[in-house]
């Protein structure tokens, strides 16, 4: 049981610290692109939405290299621009503000969890909430943010045209597919191991 309060306590550790650097980065990227953002004067500013979405060069163009004093071919991968959205990317941003409140209930299940087993309160029928909770609000928040990114990608190419490169539509494979299956499959696991220690105690 020691070994268990050790990794619920470096699991709380690890959310919170996640949690923490995650709003940091979310906030520095409005910095990030302040540069290119938008004017509120701007006629289109009530009408559009900002993304950011792959493109793939369809020739290098020239940057000239201090060190070398010659031209060297360069090419951009990630391009940050504004759309109007369709009537599917507006559900989307819809479902993701809800999703994402709803993630904040499960963030807290998450913590209760890891304290109960910091506590040593391991195998209980409340954890097998707690960890589903935890577990599958995140994971639904992150399926409609994946949507959201696709939805707007197919926005973007639909209405911007960037001479000189192609918009790539957004990648099933960019999402981490196998580490989704492997938390459900071990949270599974654990409610199997709470339902079995539960029918032992009743047969001792």
């Amino acid at each position: 049981m020691k070994t268990f309060k050790i990794i619920g306590l470096i699991a709380l550790l690890i959310v919170l610290f996640e949690f923490i650097g995650g709003f940091n980065d979310g906030w520095n990227d409005v910095d990030k692109l302040a540069p290119i953002s938008m004017e509120r004067t701007n006629p289109a500013f009530d009408k559009v939405t900002a993304t950011t979405f792959n493109v793939l060069p369809d020739s290098a163009i020239q940057a000239m290299n201090s060190q070398t004093g010659t031209a060297v071919p360069t090419g951009f991968m990630q391009c940050h621009s504004y759309i109007v959205p369709s009537g599917l990317t507006n559900f989307t941003y819809i479902l993701l503000g809800i999703t994402g409140l709803v993630s904040v209930y499960g963030l807290y299940n998450l913590i209760r969890l890891f304290i109960s087993i910091i506590r040593k309160e391991v195998f209980t029928s409340i954890n097998i909430r707690r960890i589903r909770w935890g577990v599958y609000l995140p994971i639904a928040y992150h399926l409609v943010k994946y949507l959201l990114n696709w939805s707007e990608t197919r926005d973007a190419m639909a209405q911007l045209t960037i001479p000189g490169y192609t918009i790539q539509p957004a990648s099933p494979f960019e999402f981490s597919w196998i580490g989704i299956l492997l938390l459900i499959l071990l949270t599974e696991v654990f409610v199997v191991a709470v339902k079995l220690k539960q029918e032992n105690d009743l047969t001792i």
